[in-house]
Parts: structure tokens; C-alpha cells; sequence
């Protein structure tokens, strides 16, 4: 793939925001159940990622959507995909900090090999309520 930029930079910037270790929920599609309710099915990966208060820029790309949510801006060196009903693909979660966060935006795709494959990613991020016991 060559030179991995996310690699090269993220040596650079851990002296000011250290990596943290995240589970990468990435959305497989569905299955249909017998009730007619549909379920998600997820493949789980082990990432590291950099987790950063979103920005002004970063908070007009979701201002539209009116949202009182807690939001964090996620740098991931894995291909991670916001819901794009266009696509059929997304719906990717991101476990860090003790909390589900779902991805809501692509914000940047650097470096998309022959494959698709993004070398890394910078996505928003809106923390999951927790499901009722």
C-alpha cells in the first residue's frame, strides 16, 4: 500500500492526544426474525483511534440535524462507514470510554486504495443511550 500516513502521524500527534484502544462494530448488514423485527449483525475489531472534541467546521457538517447529542470527532486507521441508505452500507459503531458511539458522518477519507480500503478515516460520532436492563 506504500507510505501509511495515519502511522507517521499518529507517532507524531500521541505526545498531545494519546491513541485509545476501541472495538470497531462494523455493520454486516441484518437479519429478519421470525416476529417481522429486524436485528443488526456486526463483525467486532480491535482499533486504536484518536477521540477529539468536534470542531466549529466539524459541528456545521451536523448543525442541519438539530441534534442535543454528545459528539466526538474520531480519527481510525480502519474502514469505518457512516449509515448511507443510498449505499446499503454503515451503521458502524464505534465502543470506546465505556460507551457505544454510532457513526453519523464521514468527514474525511484519506488515502482509499485499488481495494476501497481507506488507509484512515475521520468520522463524528453521537454516544449511544445504553440499553434498558
Amino acid at each position: 500500500m506504500g507510505l501509511n500516513l495515519f502511522t507517521l502521524a499518529g507517532a507524531l500527534c500521541a505526545q498531545a492526544v494519546p491513541p485509545q484502544a476501541a472495538v470497531l462494530h462494523a455493520s454486516t448488514g441484518s437479519t429478519v426474525n421470525a416476529d417481522g423485527s429486524v436485528t443488526p449483525l456486526y463483525t467486532a475489531t480491535p482499533v486504536q483511534i484518536v477521540v477529539q472534541p468536534p470542531g466549529p467546521q466539524d459541528l456545521q457538517l451536523v448543525e442541519g440535524l438539530g441534534q442535543l447529542a454528545e459528539l466526538r470527532v474520531v480519527y481510525v486507521n480502519a474502514p469505518v462507514h457512516a449509515l448511507s441508505r443510498t449505499l446499503q452500507t454503515g451503521g458502524d459503531i464505534l465502543e470506546f470510554s465505556g460507551s457505544d458511539w454510532l457513526v453519523t458522518r464521514s468527514v474525511e477519507d484519506w488515502a482509499a486504495d485499488t481495494s476501497g480500503e481507506s488507509e484512515w478515516v475521520k468520522v463524528v460520532v453521537t454516544r449511544q443511550l445504553p440499553a434498558s436492563a
